[in-house]
C-alpha cells in the first residue's frame, strides 16, 4: 500500500472519529441539560414545594404515559393522586391541579383578572377556533363576535329551525318502529345536533342533513376515532405541525382512519367558501340569519375572516355543538331507560303539558317544566361529555388556597368531572337522580359541564334547548327499551378532551316498544 493511500485511510478514520465524538458530545450535553433541568424542577422551581409525585414534577413523560400510552387515562390517575396527596397536586412541571368544588370559580370565573389558556396544554393542531385561542384579549374579541348569536334571545329566534329537525327525528323513529329496526342513539343524536348547529352556522342549503341519511350520523360518529390523536399532539406539537403540513394523500396512507376527518374538513371548507362567495349577493339578503354570515359582516379585522380561520371556527362550532350534545343525550337516555320510575314521572309531567303528543310545544313551555329540566341537569352532570381539565394562566393575579400561594404564570386547573362527581356536593354521585335538582338552587353553582366565566362554552343555551326538545318529544311519543346495551356501552374510560367509552363497544341501542301518539 502506498504512503499516500495509508495517509488517506488515517485521515478518513480521524474524520469518522471526529463525527462520532461530535455526536457523543451532543448526546452528553443533552443528557446533562436534562438532568440539570429535572434537578431544577425538583428543587428550585417555584412549584417545588407543592405535593405530588416526583416523576410528574420532573418531567412531562409522567403525564405522557397516562395520556398517550394508556390512551386518555390521566384524569383518573389525577383523582388517585388527590386521594394520596390532598386537594392540591403538582401534576406536571408547571401545573397545579385542584380538587375542591368550592375553588372552581376562583380559577374559571375570570371576570376580574386576565387569564390565558395554557400554551403547553393547548391543541395547536386543531386550528384557530375560539375554544383553542390562547391569548386572553384575542379570545375576548373572537368571543364577542360570536356570543350574541348564542344568547337565549337568539336561540328563541332559532326555535322554528330546531323544531323542524325535531319533527324529522320523530318521523325517523316512527319509521324504525314500523320496520322493527333498532336505533343507535349515538348516530341518531349526532345527526340531530349536527343538523341543527350546521344549519344555524351555515344555512339550510349548507346544513349537513345527517338526519336524512339511512344511518343518521354514523358517518360523523365514526370520525371520532380521529380525536385519539389529540393527546399525542399535545405532547409533540412539533411533530403535529409537520404532519399538518404533509399532503393529505400521504396522511391518509400513514393513517387511513384520519381520511374521513380530512374529507369532513374539506367539505366544511367548501361550505365556508360558499358563504364567503355569497356575501352581498341577492341570495344572501333573502336568506335567514346564519352565524357565519353575521361573523363575516362583523367588525373583526380581515385576518380574522380568512377562509382558513373561518373553517377552523366552523369545525369548532360543529364539532363542539354536535358531539357534546349528542353524547349528553345518549347517556341521559341510557339512564332514563335504566330507571323506569324516572320515565314514568317525566312522562306524567309531559302528558299534562302536552295533551296532544304530535304538537311540538314552545321552548318556553318546556323550560317551565321542573322535572324535565331536572332530568336535563342530571343528564348533563352524569354525562360529562368534556371531562378534561382546561388549565388557566393568570397574568398578574396571585391565587391563594388554604396555606398555599400560587404565583402568576402558573398553570392551574380543575377537572369538571371531579366537581360533578364529588360526593360532598352530589351524594351517591353515580346514581341518576333528577330529584336532587328540584328546589335546590345552590346546586347550580356546581353545574360546570360547560365551564364558567369568559371561556365557558358558548353553546350552553343551544345545548339545553336541544336536550329539552329531544327528551320531551321522544318520551312523550314513544316507549323505548334498551337493546343489547349495558353499562360498559356508556361508561367513560378515555379522555381525549372529549369523553369516549370503550372502543370495542357497539354504543347505546334501543328498540321502540310502543308509539304513544
Amino acid at each position: 500500500m502506498s504512503e499516500g493511500r495509508v495517509f488517506e485511510r488515517v485521515q478518513d478514520l480521524v474524520q469518522n472519529l471526529d463525527s462520532i465524538h461530535t455526536v457523543l458530545l451532543l448526546v452528553c450535553l443533552w443528557m446533562t441539560w436534562q438532568v440539570l433541568l429535572y434537578l431544577y424542577r425538583l428543587t428550585l422551581h417555584p412549584l417545588a414545594k407543592f405535593p405530588g409525585p416526583k416523576l410528574a414534577a420532573a418531567s412531562y413523560w409522567y403525564e405522557y404515559y397516562y395520556d398517550v400510552s394508556k390512551e386518555g387515562r390521566f384524569i383518573w390517575k389525577i383523582m388517585k393522586l388527590h386521594e394520596q396527596y390532598g386537594p392540591v397536586v403538582r401534576i406536571n412541571p408547571n401545573e397545579l391541579h385542584f380538587n375542591d368544588p368550592d375553588f372552581y370559580e376562583e380559577i374559571y370565573h375570570g371576570k376580574k383578572h386576565k387569564t390565558d389558556r395554557d400554551k403547553w396544554f393547548n391543541l395547536d393542531h386543531i386550528g384557530q377556533g375560539l375554544a383553542f385561542t390562547i391569548d386572553h384579549d384575542l379570545h375576548a374579541r373572537r368571543r364577542n363576535a360570536l356570543s350574541p348569536y348564542f344568547s337565549m334571545q337568539s336561540i328563541r329566534a332559532l326555535e322554528p329551525r330546531i323544531t323542524d329537525v325535531v319533527a324529522i327525528m320523530l318521523d325517523r323513529i316512527q319509521e324504525a318502529y314500523q320496520d322493527g329496526r333498532t336505533i343507535n342513539l349515538y348516530h341518531l343524536f349526532t345527526a340531530f345536533a349536527m343538523d341543527i348547529v350546521s344549519e344555524y352556522a351555515l344555512g339550510k342549503d349548507l346544513s349537513m342533513h345527517f338526519m336524512t341519511h339511512p344511518d343518521f350520523g354514523k358517518q360523523w360518529a365514526e370520525l371520532t376515532v380521529a380525536i385519539r390523536i389529540n393527546n399525542f399532539g399535545r405532547h409533540f406539537k412539533g411533530i403535529m405541525a409537520v404532519l399538518v403540513s404533509v399532503p393529505e394523500f400521504i396522511m391518509v396512507k400513514l393513517n387511513p382512519r384520519i381520511g374521513g376527518f380530512i374529507d369532513f374538513h374539506n367539505i366544511l371548507r367548501k361550505k365556508v367558501q360558499q358563504v364567503l362567495d355569497e356575501q352581498g349577493s341577492e341570495k344572501s339578503k333573502d336568506e335567514p340569519t346564519t352565524l357565519f354570515r353575521e361573523l363575516i359582516k362583523s367588525d373583526l379585522p380581515a385576518e380574522e375572516k380568512t377562509l382558513r380561520r373561518l373553517t377552523d371556527e366552523a369545525s369548532m362550532v360543529l364539532g363542539a355543538g354536535g358531539e357534546t350534545t349528542a353524547q349528553a343525550l345518549v347517556r341521559t337516555f341510557y339512564h332514563l331507560l335504566e330507571n323506569p320510575h324516572v320515565v314514568n314521572r317525566l312522562r306524567a309531567e309531559l302528558t299534562a303539558a302536552m295533551p296532544e303528543p304530535n304538537k311540538i310545544p314552545s321552548l318556553a313551555t318546556l323550560q317551565n317544566l321542573p322535572y324535565l329540566n331536572a332530568v336535563v341537569d342530571e343528564g348533563v352532570r352524569i354525562a360529562f361529555p368534556v371531562p378534561a381539565r382546561s388549565p388557566r394562566v393568570f397574568h398578574d393575579h396571585t391565587l391563594h388556597y388554604d396555606k398555599w400561594t400560587i404565583q402568576p404564570g402558573t398553570a392551574v386547573s380543575m377537572s369538571p368531572w371531579m366537581v360533578m362527581m364529588s360526593d360532598k356536593i352530589f351524594p351517591d354521585p353515580f346514581k341518576f337522580d333528577p330529584e336532587r335538582w328540584l328546589g335546590n338552587k345552590e346546586l347550580r353553582k356546581y353545574q360546570v359541564a360547560f365551564s364558567k366565566g369568559r371561556r365557558a362554552c358558548l353553546g350552553i343555551n343551544l345545548a339545553y334547548a336541544e336536550m329539552l326538545f329531544a327528551i320531551a318529544l321522544i318520551i312523550r311519543n314513544f316507549e323505548l327499551e334498551l337493546f343489547e346495551t349495558t353499562w360498559e356501552d356508556v361508561e367513560i374510560v378515555h379522555d381525549f378532551f372529549v369523553a369516549l367509552p370503550r372502543f370495542d363497544r357497539n354504543g347505546v341501542r334501543v328498540k321502540v316498544k310502543k308509539e304513544l301518539s
